[in-house]
């Protein structure tokens, strides 16, 4: 009896053990943001640009700082809007003001996704129109029109090659 009972408690520790570290839980990227990467519009090579302000238009917050230097920057869409602009201020003394400024919109349709009991719902978002400015950027290229939470380079911003830092 005893090594029957011996055996009944190992059994209920190993199931008490799998359940209390089940992988379960919501482990998920819960965000769907457009990363954006830059690059070279004459070579197509990826550029690391400096001087640059990034930021949401009517937002607070920068997403880039011009003190900070970057390949990439993460564009977050508004989930309650159809549409997003994010302005590019270039933050050098000869290129002030409003009208030194590149903008780049997003124009989209919001959908509800269901991801799991333990996750909840999450947003993708599909990109009917991307448009942009032509200051210091040539050109915008979106690479896929849904925009999902998986963590890939989704658009490619073209910046002119003579008036940007490398």
């Amino acid at each position: 009896m005893g090594k029957i009972l011996k055996i009944c408690v190992v059994l209920i520790v190993a199931v008490a053990a799998m359940w209390s570290c089940s992988s379960s839980g919501c482990i998920d990227n819960q965000s769907s943001i457009p990363l954006a990467g830059f690059y070279d519009s004459k070579t197509k090579k990826k550029l690391k640009i400096s001087g640059i302000n990034i930021g949401g238009v009517g937002a607070e917050t920068l997403l880039l700082s011009s003190s900070e230097s970057a390949a990439q920057v993460y564009l977050p869409l508004r989930s309650t809007q159809s549409s997003t602009s994010f302005c590019f201020n270039y933050g050098t003394d000869s290129i002030t003001g409003y009208q030194y400024n590149d903008t780049i919109t997003f124009d989209y349709e919001s959908i509800p996704y269901f991801v799991s009991e333990e996750c909840g719902a999450m947003y993708y978002y599909k990109v009917g129109k991307l448009q942009s400015t032509h200051l210091l950027i040539d050109s915008v290229k979106l690479l896929e029109p849904l925009i999902t939470n998986t963590d890939v380079e989704r658009v490619k911003i073209y910046f002119r090659s003579n008036d940007t830092q490398q």
